[in-house]
Parts: structure tokens; C-alpha cells; sequence
């Protein structure tokens, strides 16, 4: 069919709203040339179109049954704390004098209310975001193409251009005025073999030959890199890649990857720079994709993609995948253009950057600090949930806990130095991006909570205390009555919030899971950083302490030196099961009693301990038994061209489901029934 030729947009003028609907919706990009080619749309594509207008659809509904019921569990939480508190107010007294623990569960509460408050606003109620497919279909001649593309590189049936309905694809005829852009490839003492994967996938994108650069930054002085770097540059014969390594002046902060980023962008002069750790893996059209989504809007400060892993354990234990905030949260916060940059995969302008005197080194999680600057100056930023790059998640236990622990350091210092200007009378931001600013470090001081209501629980159980006699049986069971319908209406809405999310059965139980084993590393991050904060935070790589473990030593030993990372969870295990073997011994009656109330809370308070046991124990079954894989079979886990660049396969970072999720699963349905069961016994 012959291609009708439309008159080109004005580049000096406002370019229209791309709306991924109509043909002749299109921007401006920057100085290229731009053209739309008409072409038919199938069948096929007209009914791709209708079933993801259904699934928008769909994922509306869910989202305001969700704030429904997120609602009316605030609501309950609320109303079951206000009785509670007026409760013990008029017998004050008598608790001070026979159960102050009340009190000590009661605050608490209290928090943890304030917690889930904070979450509903930063992350459930704001609408899920839509974006439109949109995708450059270049068509310069001399335009770098792969040579070799394996049938199954899109497998996961999003980013094949099929699957891009005709009149969302920009067609552009590329000229010299075409953005220039600069992928920043930050690395510091990784695996060699780990880069180059990284470095020729880089290299590989679907972008004219030319325009594009790839910056590798070196903060390890890899003299073997080095090499790699020059040999790849003789083979190409062309500037298309960089070898870059900084003079770290001794006595002078170097500000770790962020100071890294900016020496980056200091020998940069494109328009637009990606950010890209070591181990990520990007698809080959990973521009094409999130290039429209830039350009379109001027306020654009950067666009996101997800992380995925292709090395995750079986069962994903750890929950390395964190799909809620990949798959939810952040695809909720885009909906006003809020949604944080994760530290890699991101694209960001350049000028924008420039405004706020680059990559902010406040924290060294420089990500969330940068995006909040940039939201702080009026700009937003777009969330694009595609699966554009994979990687590596942490090998050990050991290296998981040091990089969360390294984001809640993070999360405090870029509060303490920030705070005055996010919250502050000056500041930009709006309610929402201060409640997010608020929540990102306030869920860290949960562990504190955390550990105050379970040793506050485990002896209150142990030692048979009473919990339930203030104010006589008609205020106990109205208490109940609260309580249980607090924690039915939190179950269901914990249920219908993971409905979107793939694998939502084994993911929602490992997010529950990390809340509370990771509590004793988080709790230490807020000691150090209430009594020694340490401005001069030592960085150490997780791929560094991954390379300890390749030392061959007996296996038992192995197991014994991984058991000091998990002795809080060991010391709560013994614990709960002595708490148990007390309660029963010392006071089996309560097992055995016909009062409704006391039976009650004997056996909620044990369900609560079985199931806290079961999160708790998942760090230790991980070093008796693990699941994940070898480091060393990291290569066979891709798959590569002739040409050794590695394929992009999205089937192989799905978490495989592992049997003993089924276990947890059947706690909380447990948990669930019972406390229906209170609800309907005390609403009688």
C-alpha cells in the first residue's frame, strides 16, 4: 500500500498529546524529523484493544472495591482503638495497677494505625495508571539492527511490536537532530563477566548508530574491565562505548554510585542519560519504548521501568521480586506522576538533572532522593510497567540483608537532611508526595514496633496474663467485637489488594513473611540512626560479599557462620515454643474453659503466635535449606546470540511456585475464619 505523506509538525511549536488512539496524536521529538504513516489495523489488534480496555475496566472496579474496604477496615481500626482507649480512661486505675502491659499494647496499636493510614494514602488509594503502548518504529537505514533474533526473545507477549496497536507506533525518520542519549553503566568491583553481559546488551539497543553511547564508570579500578572496554571499542571502531574511571582524591567524600552518576554526567553532553546498574540486563527496545513517554510532556523529569530477576530462588523466599511495589504501588503513585526511580532502568533529562545540580548525594539511596528534588521543583515523572530489564537479585542472605539495610539507611538520611525542605513552608510538594516522603522512612520505625508488641506478647502468653477482664463482659465482648472485625475487613482487603498481581498467591504471603523477619535488621538500622548516625556510611557492594561465599569450606561450618545473621529469629523461635510449653503446662484450663472470651483470646493470641512463628523461621529455612541458585551457573540460567550478547527472555524471571507456600496460605485462611467466627459470636 502506497504511504500517503503528511506534512510534518513544527518543532518550534507545542507538539499534540500522544493518546496512543489516534494516528495523527504525535510529538515533537526534540529536532527529529517526524512522520506518521497511515496503516490498517486487523482484526487481531482490534480485539487486543478491546481486552485491554477490559482490563482497565476491570482493574478499576478492583481498585474501588479495594478503597472500599481498605476504608472501612481504617474506619473499624479506628473505632476499636477509640473504645479501647475511653475504655481504660475511666478504669485507668485498675490498669495501671494490674496490667500496664494493656497500655504497652495499646500504643502499638495506635502506631501501627498511624502505619496503615500513611500506606493507604501513599499507596492503595490513589487510582491504578494507564499507559498507553506506545513505540518508535525507526526507520533510518543505517540504524543498528540485531543480526540474530531468537523467536522467543518477547515471550512474555508485551513488548513485541505486534502486540502495539498500529496507530500507537510513532514512525520516525531519524536525522542528525535525533536526541542524543547516554547509558551510564555504574560498577564498582563486580564479577567481570557479570559487565560485559550488561555492557553488550547496552550496546546492542535498537537505536540509530551514533546517537547513543555507552558510559561504563568504573569505581573499582578493574584494570581487567579496562581491557574489555578497549578491546570492544577497536572491534567497533567507533566512540559508541566509553571507558570512564575517576580520581578518588583521599580525605574527600566520593558519595559512592552518586558520585559516581554525576562524574558521568560531567563528561556527557546528550539530552537524555539512562541509568543502569552492573548485573541489568536491558531489552533491545527498551528507548524505543520509553522514549515517547519522555518527550510528550516537558514536566517529564524521568521514566521508570521495573526490575525483574532471572536468578530468583525457587519459591522466591526472600520475596527479591517485592512484585507489590513493582506491580501496585508504584503503578498507583504514577497515576499523578510520582512514582520514584528505583536506581536503574530509569532515562532522565538531562536538563532537568542540571536544575538541581544532578544525582543528589544527600543518601546513598540517591534514587529516591533525586526523584523527590525533581518532584520538589514541580516536575513528575512516569512509571512504565514493562519488562525492560532484568538482573541479578543478592545470591546469600547475607547480601539481601545488607542491601535492605543499606536502603533504610538510606531512607534516614535522606530525611534528616531533606526534611526541612520536603516539609517546610517553601516546599513544592503536594499531600500526597509528603505522606509518601513521611512513609518512606516512618515503615522503617515499625520494626520498633515490632519488637515491643512481640515481647510484650510472648510474656503476656507465656505467663498466662490477663488481657481481657477490664470494664467486665459486656465491654469485653463489644471489645471483641472491634477487634474482630478489624482484622476480617484488614484479611479481606489484604486479599483483594493482591488480586492484579501475577502470582499473587505465593507473593502475598512472602511480602507478609519480610514484615516481620526482617524486623531485627531493620531495628538495628533505626538504633544506629537514632544513637550513631553515621554520615560517613561504609558501602559495600552486594556482589563484593557475594564473592566471599565462593571459599570452599565444610558444610556444616557454612551453615553454623550463616546461623549469626539469623540468632534474634532463633532466640524468638525457642521463645514462642517456651511461651507455648508454659502457657500449656502452667495454665491448661484456658485451653479447656467454656467462656467465650477467655477462649478467645487464648486461642487468637495462639494463632497469631503459630503464624509469626512461620514468618519468622523463613530466614533460617533459607540457610538450612536453600533454594536459590548457584552463582556460578549464572550464565546458564540466559541465553545469547551468536554473537555472545545476552537475550533479553522475560518467561525466566517469573518466581516458580514453591509447595510450601501453601503452608502460610493456610494460616491466614485460618486466621480468617476464626476470627469470623468472634465477629459472629460477639455481634450476638
Amino acid at each position: 500500500m502506497a504511504q500517503q505523506e503528511l506534512p510534518l509538525y513544527n518543532t518550534t511549536e507545542r507538539a499534540p498529546q500522544v493518546q496512543g488512539e489516534r494516528p495523527e496524536d504525535v510529538v515533537a521529538l526534540l529536532g527529529t524529523t517526524l512522520k506518521i504513516v497511515p496503516e490498517e489495523i486487523s482484526l487481531k489488534q482490534c480485539k487486543r484493544g478491546a481486552q485491554k480496555r477490559c482490563a482497565s475496566s476491570r482493574k478499576l472496579f478492583v481498585h474501588v472495591v479495594c478503597c472500599c474496604l481498605l476504608t472501612s477496615h481504617l474506619v473499624a481500626f479506628f473505632s476499636y482503638l477509640a473504645f479501647k482507649a475511653m475504655l481504660y480512661t475511666r478504669h485507668l486505675k485498675e490498669v495501671v495497677t494490674t496490667a500496664p502491659w494493656l497500655l504497652v499494647l495499646l500504643l502499638c496499636e495506635c502506631f501501627y494505625f498511624t502505619g496503615n493510614v500513611l500506606s493507604a494514602i501513599a499507596d492503595h488509594f490513589l487510582p491504578p495508571s494507564v499507559r498507553p503502548d506506545l513505540c518508535f518504529e525507526l526507520q533510518d537505514e543505517n540504524r543498528k539492527v540485531r543480526q540474530s533474533k531468537p523467536d522467543n526473545q518477547d515471550a512474555n507477549g508485551f513488548l513485541d511490536d505486534s502486540d502495539v496497536p498500529l496507530n500507537s507506533k510513532i514512525h520516525v525518520s531519524f536525522d542528525n537532530s535525533c536526541p542524543r542519549v547516554d547509558i551510564l553503566i555504574t560498577c564498582c568491583k563486580e564479577p567481570t563477566d557479570i559487565l560485559q553481559d550488561t555492557i553488550k546488551a547496552a550496546l546492542a539497543l535498537d537505536y540509530p548508530f551514533g546517537r547513543m553511547r555507552v558510559l561504563v564508570l568504573d569505581d573499582g579500578g578493574d584494570d581487567d574491565l579496562k581491557v574489555y572496554c578497549q578491546a570492544l571499542q577497536t572491534e567497533a571502531a567507533s566512540n559508541g562505548l566509553v571507558y570512564l574511571r575517576r580520581e578518588k582524591i583521599p580525605g574527600t567524600p566520593h558519595h559512592f554510585k552518586c558520585g559516581n552518576l554525576n562524574y558521568g554526567l560531567k563528561n556527557s553532553d546528550a539530552e537524555y542519560v539512562v541509568i543502569l546498574d552492573a548485573d541489568m540486563i536491558l531489552h533491545e527496545s527498551y528507548l524505543r519504548k520509553v522514549f515517547p513517554h519522555i518527550i510528550e510532556d516537558e514536566e517529564v523529569s524521568f521514566v521508570q521501568v521495573p526490575q525483574y530477576f532471572y536468578n530468583l530462588a525457587k519459591g522466591d523466599p526472600l520475596n527479591d521480586a517485592s512484585v507489590f511495589n513493582y506491580e501496585k504501588v508504584l503503578v498507583h503513585r504514577d497515576s499523578i506522576g510520582i512514582a520514584s526511580s528505583i536506581g536503574t532502568g530509569a532515562i532522565f533529562r538531562r536538563a532537568h538533572l542540571d536544575l538541581i545540580g544532578g544525582f543528589q548525594s544527600h543518601s546513598i539511596t540517591e534514587d529516591t532522593t533525586t526523584s523527590f528534588a525533581l518532584f520538589n521543583m514541580g516536575f513528575k515523572s512516569v512509571y512504565l510497567p514493562a519488562k525492560l530489564q532484568m538482573g541479578l537479585t543478592p545470591w546469600s542472605l547475607e547480601a539481601y540483608i545488607k542491601q535492605r539495610q543499606r536502603w533504610g539507611t538510606g531512607a534516614f538520611q535522606q530525611f534528616s537532611s531533606t526534611y526541612k525542605t520536603m516539609l517546610g513552608p517553601t516546599s513544592n510538594l503536594n499531600f500526597t508526595l509528603k505522606v509518601c516522603f513521611i512513609w518512606h522512612t516512618v515503615y522503617y520505625y515499625l520494626s520498633i514496633v515490632n519488637i515491643i508488641w512481640l515481647s510484650t506478647f510472648l510474656v503476656i502468653f507465656g505467663l498466662g496474663l490477663p488481657i481481657s477482664s477490664i470494664g467486665g463482659p459486656k465491654a469485653m465482648k463489644t471489645m471483641w467485637y472491634y477487634l474482630s472485625l478489624t482484622l476480617v475487613l484488614w484479611r479481606i482487603t489484604w486479599y483483594c489488594l493482591w488480586l492484579e498481581v501475577p502470582n499473587s498467591l505465593q507473593s502475598r504471603n512472602r511480602d507478609e513473611s519480610q514484615f516481620w523477619w526482617m524486623t531485627p535488621y531493620y531495628f538495628s538500622v533505626v538504633v544506629k540512626a537514632i544513637f550513631s548516625y553515621e554520615r560517613t556510611f561504609k558501602f559495600v557492594t552486594t556482589f563484593s560479599i557475594d564473592q566471599t561465599k565462593t571459599v570452599k569450606e565444610f558444610p556444616l561450618l557454612k551453615i553454623l557462620k550463616k546461623l549469626k545473621h539469623v540468632y534474634a529469629h532463633l532466640i524468638f523461635v525457642l521463645a514462642a515454643g517456651t511461651a507455648t510449653w508454659l502457657r500449656f503446662q502452667f495454665h491448661r484450663e484456658d485451653f479447656q474453659i467454656a467462656d467465650s472470651n477467655v477462649f478467645a483470646q487464648v486461642m487468637g493470641m495462639s494463632l497469631f503466635l503459630v503464624a509469626t512463628w512461620a514468618h519468622m523461621i523463613v530466614p533460617i529455612m533459607h540457610i538450612l535449606w536453600p533454594t536459590s541458585q548457584a552463582p556460578e551457573r549464572r550464565k546458564s540460567l540466559l541465553k545469547y546470540t551468536p554473537d555472545g550478547t545476552p537475550v533479553f527472555d522475560a518467561a525466566i524471571c517469573e518466581p516458580r511456585l514453591h509447595w510450601p507456600i501453601m503452608l502460610y496460605e493456610t494460616l491466614s485462611l485460618a486466621n480468617l475464619l476464626f476470627w469470623s467466627a468472634v465477629l459472629y459470636e460477639s455481634s450476638r
